[in-house]
């Protein structure tokens, strides 16, 4: 059975265009720049895929998750066109064991829908899946 959620982001992903457009989102476009070149990329929620495409088209390795179906479909459609690989997971981040010390950067853009408790997982989610180097002065 699919949650309240997935049910409402697989109805608004539906139509045959992109929700928020194939561009990346304004912020990630005039700072991607701060993500070390070939980094490995989370992108969770990324919907219909504009972000994480745009960021695999810089040459990072880029896992974006979301959890409605017709977002991933979307997605991989136009990670196609664009000729770039992103891994798509169909994922609830409620619940989910977010990965330990496994991603260079977590770009996260469209999260306002979280609760304040639930953003709260979100962040210390994104803050265990990073892996922190630190290098000698």
């Amino acid at each position: 059975m699919l949650s309240t959620d997935a049910e409402f982001w697989n109805g608004r992903f539906a139509g045959e265009s992109y929700v928020f457009g194939t561009h990346p989102a304004a912020f990630l476009a005039d700072n991607a720049h701060t993500i070390p070149p070939r980094s490995r990329v989370l992108v969770p929620a990324d919907g219909e895929g504009r972000n994480s495409v745009f960021l695999a088209e810089l040459g990072h390795r880029v896992v974006a998750t979301d959890i409605a179906e017709q977002g991933i479909a979307k997605a991989l459609k136009l990670a196609e066109s664009r000729g770039v690989n992103v891994e798509f997971r169909h994922l609830d981040w409620r619940g989910w064991q977010w990965p330990e010390a496994e991603f260079d950067a977590v770009v996260a853009v469209f999260i306002q829908f979280a609760s304040p408790d639930f953003r709260d997982e979100i962040f210390r989610g994104r803050k265990r899946a990073v892996l922190v180097t630190t290098s000698a002065m």
